[in-house]
């Protein structure tokens, strides 16, 4: 849980939008942060102002109407039903999108923001009652023109589809100054092709064509669909534009249309004429369709147009050939042009293909030096050059420069590169709040983005954190501090013996060497953490990143240990996890993320990691080493690790409309020790709890399974295995306010019995039976450049049991369910604060 405010070099345009609202956010942080300290929880005029807010609702919820004109109506619902839609390709929803008027929006069912409009008065445009009309929305009135053009609407779509005898009835019904819209949709039966004929008159185009017709969308027998037509023409484009046809276009594929042989049956004709222009005399000369083919390749590494004419018009440009590339700058070109020159797939003297031009783009973009790579082309012909950027769907020609081209077209290739800022800093200043617990924290990050002109990226973080943690019993708070940081080296190509060219060209490889340290000063303990690791990675498609570690080795020393915390785990298995260890592992990380930016359509997110420690070492010790019985191996006078661990992260945004989106997330992890480990190291055990988890506890304060801790003066319960599931509905309200309602469920459990605690062990008949579950609400404050996060955890059911007696020696009974087995307390409310959304 935890707030921060970042300074990142923002333009001052952004810190003016930060700025603009300080009351606002200073209300909402001091009214969150008193409401965590039970401050005004219980006060009474809290309570009066949540009572007016809530009775104002309500009672605008009786005068939804009050602002609609007489004769006039309120748009209250609208739908559409399908006959016999289980016997015919088309869905309700598919016809959503050609409604032209549709009711006010809803959250979960509650016109909030039409009720917030009408709380205002309607003559008055300042004030309160001009903010409400800007938050609010304006009621939807009927209007009967606009369902007539829905019933079109709806009618040309499912001709479009070939449902060409269909009918499309609309119904209005009038209840006060309410109406619904109904439209029945009967598709009909729909016309099915029969015949497929290919008329290509250029034979070249005939063969590529015929040789594809395996991959055609649409067959005999299936359904006429116009989309499907139009998809037809886009592959058949994409298709002719692989093989060099540079100018083709999809307007140059046309359909005909049969339907006149009768029951509901159509015969196509695909038709790729041949284009042709008129002479002086009116005759018609046929123009071919060419292939081209790559003739030169121009490269300008560190392109800026205001600058780059002007070095042109004074003759300062040098151009520099590399294998038949041609590399054109002033001065310094800032970059190894091997690096540009590898990164680029457009060859000369090859055929143009669009999938090449596409990779060498993303090429360039995953050497993350360059803000804008720019690829365009220009045909040669008699000296005159055509020019096609990227866009273009129409080419129109000469007679002359048409007449005089030679057979094999010829493109000059022309490739715009322009750099980010190459070097950069950060300064991120952060107030911490988790557990109760407060603190401040400093982060300072340097990065350059070319360090050796070879596109490395070079990171430099400190990180330095002061905090004040709460002792339960004694009511203070302990100090502790934490100061560490890193050095990192990410190179553009996988770093191995062998040849990587072939790599980069397909997969846009990297390798990163990282070293790391951290000091942990804790009331419980004093540690250090140093750490080397040397991975890969790499894509092998759009949404595909994979991540391999081969080596990684942390360095655990605890030089100080709490002795009432030691008293107390000493002989258990939690001790184990407490001991100086080494950690040599490999780790292997699958992330799929098919999110398209800026658009509000569903999306996953899938994150498989697994890693291996100490098998590698174990092996070596045990064909070479001697040890003593029942003692671990040691390397350097340090025991070292042996365990496996593995993780799954999945998370589906259902995205209803630009309002309205449901998210769902389920996580699972397990961690098994074995060989040289008794128990898992403690910073790679699980925990549950926090503001990215079951957001009614604390995080490190649940679990694992029943097990209640009592004994601790700090919350640290961590476990072997993990389970996590989340459903979160979120809504815009107004403003940059959005809204939240969320259901979190799981707990953390022991993978062995070897661990003493009461409860903790998983067991599969019962662990369903030990999932916490919280539900809660919540307020985001959308900055644009980070989202503030104020979540209301409740909790529903606790699986803690408590085994000690109470005061008159009896049993404690354990109550779980809640509010239905006892009611509410302080404890079972929780506000956690953060940054950005949870998952």
């Amino acid at each position: 849980m935890f707030y921060a405010i970042s300074f990142r070099g923002m333009p001052i345009s952004v810190i003016k939008r930060f700025t603009i609202f300080p009351k606002i956010f200073n209300l909402l942080y001091i009214a969150f942060i008193s409401l965590m300290n039970n401050r005004i929880w219980h006060s009474s005029k809290f309570k009066l102002i949540g009572s007016y807010l809530v009775l104002s609702i309500f009672f605008s919820s009786c005068s939804i109407t009050k602002n609609i004109p007489d004769g006039k109506y309120l748009l209250d619902k609208s739908s559409i039903s399908v006959e016999e839609a289980e016997h015919s390709d088309i869905n309700a929803s598919d016809l959503e999108t050609y409604v032209r008027q549709k009711p006010n929006k809803r959250i979960l069912l509650f016109r909030f923001h039409l009720r917030m409009y009408n709380m205002a008065n309607p003559t008055k445009y300042k004030g309160i009652h001009g903010w409400l009309k800007t938050i609010g929305e304006e009621p939807v009135i009927l209007d009967t023109f606009q369902t007539e053009l829905t019933t079109r609407n709806l009618k040309q779509f499912l001709e479009n589809k070939g449902y060409y005898s269909s009918t499309v009835n609309d119904t209005t019904t009038f209840n006060g100054k309410r109406a619904k819209t109904s439209y029945m949709v009967s598709p009909g039966n729909p016309i099915k092709i029969r015949n497929v004929k290919y008329v290509i008159e250029d034979s070249a185009i005939n063969s590529i064509v015929n040789a594809d017709v395996e991959n055609s969308i649409f067959k005999k027998g299936v359904r006429f669909d116009r989309d499907v037509l139009d998809e037809e023409r886009k592959r058949i484009e994409a298709n002719l534009k692989e093989k060099g046809y540079y100018f083709f276009s999809r307007d140059f594929i046309t359909f005909t249309a049969d339907t006149s042989i009768g029951g509901n049956k159509v015969d196509l004709v695909l038709n790729i004429r041949n284009r042709f222009i008129r002479n002086q005399f009116g005759d018609k000369i046929v123009q071919e369709y060419k292939k081209y083919e790559i003739n030169k390749v121009f490269i300008y590494p560190s392109y800026d147009p205001v600058g780059f004419t002007k070095l042109q018009e004074s003759n300062l440009l040098d151009t520099f050939n590399v294998e038949n590339q041609f590399f054109v700058y002033a001065g310094d070109p800032g970059i190894k042009l091997q690096v540009l020159e590898k990164a680029n797939l457009i060859k000369p003297g090859s055929i143009y293909s669009e999938s090449v031009v596409t990779k060498t783009r993303n090429n360039f973009s995953s050497l993350r030096l360059f803000r804008m790579v720019n690829i365009f082309f220009e045909t040669l012909g008699n000296g005159v050059q055509q020019e096609r950027k990227e866009g273009d769907e129409f080419l129109f020609f000469s007679e002359q420069s048409m007449e005089q081209e030679v057979v094999n077209g010829k493109l000059n290739c022309f490739i715009q590169l322009a750099y980010h800022t190459l070097q950069s800093y950060q300064v991120d200043l952060v107030g911490t709040n988790s557990s109760s617990d407060f603190g401040a924290e400093v982060n300072l990050n340097y990065q350059h983005k070319n360090l050796f002109k070879g596109a490395e990226i070079f990171d430099m973080k400190f990180r330095g954190m002061l905090e004040l943690i709460h002792q339960v019993s004694l009511s203070k708070y302990e100090p502790a501090i934490e100061v560490g940081g890193s050095i990192g080296l990410n190179f553009p190509r996988f770093l191995t013996p062998f040849s990587g060219r072939e790599y980069i060209t397909k997969y846009s490889p990297r390798t990163q060497v990282l070293a790391s340290y951290n000091y942990q000063d804790r009331p419980d303990y004093t540690r250090t953490v140093a750490g080397l690791n040397f991975g890969y990675s790499w894509k092998n498609s759009g949404n595909v990143t994979h991540s391999i570690i081969p080596v990684e080795i942390n360095l655990i020393n605890l030089f100080k240990i709490d002795p009432d915390f030691l008293n107390r785990i000493q002989n258990t298995y939690l001790f184990n996890s407490y001991q100086n260890q080494l950690v040599s592992l490999s780790n292997y990380t699958y992330l799929f993320n098919n999110q398209v930016m800026k658009k509000n359509v569903d999306y996953t997110l899938l994150r498989y990691n697994i890693e291996f420690s100490g098998n590698i070492l174990r092996g070596i010790y045990s064909a070479f080493a001697e040890k003593n019985p029942g003692e671990p191996y040691q390397l350097l006078g340090t025991d070292f690790s042996q365990y496996i661990k593995t993780e799954l992260n999945y998370t589906y945004h259902q995205v209803m409309d630009k309002n309205n989106t449901f998210v769902y997330r389920v996580y699972g992890g397990l961690g098994y020790p074995y060989g040289n480990s008794k128990a898992l190291p403690f910073e790679k055990k699980f925990f549950s709890g926090g503001s990215s988890g079951v957001r009614a506890w604390h995080a490190r304060g649940l679990g694992p399974g029943t097990y209640i801790e009592t004994g601790s003066e700090f919350l640290n319960q961590t476990a072997d295995i993990k389970f996590e599931a989340n459903v979160e509905y979120r809504f815009k309200l107004f403003w940059m306010l959005e809204g939240a309602l969320f259901l979190d469920a799981g707990n953390i459990w022991a993978i062995t019995a070897a661990d003493e605690r009461s409860g903790a062990l998983f067991k599969f008949d019962s662990f369903y039976k030990q999932l916490a579950l919280g539900t809660g609400t919540g307020i985001r404050l959308n900055l644009g450049f980070f989202t503030i996060r104020f979540d209301l955890g409740i909790k529903v059911h606790d699986p803690g049991i408590i085994t000690s007696l109470n005061d008159q020696g009896e049993p404690i009974v354990n109550y779980h369910w809640i509010p239905f087995e006892r009611g509410y307390k302080s404890s079972d409310f929780l506000i956690q604060i953060g940054i950005g959304y949870p998952f």
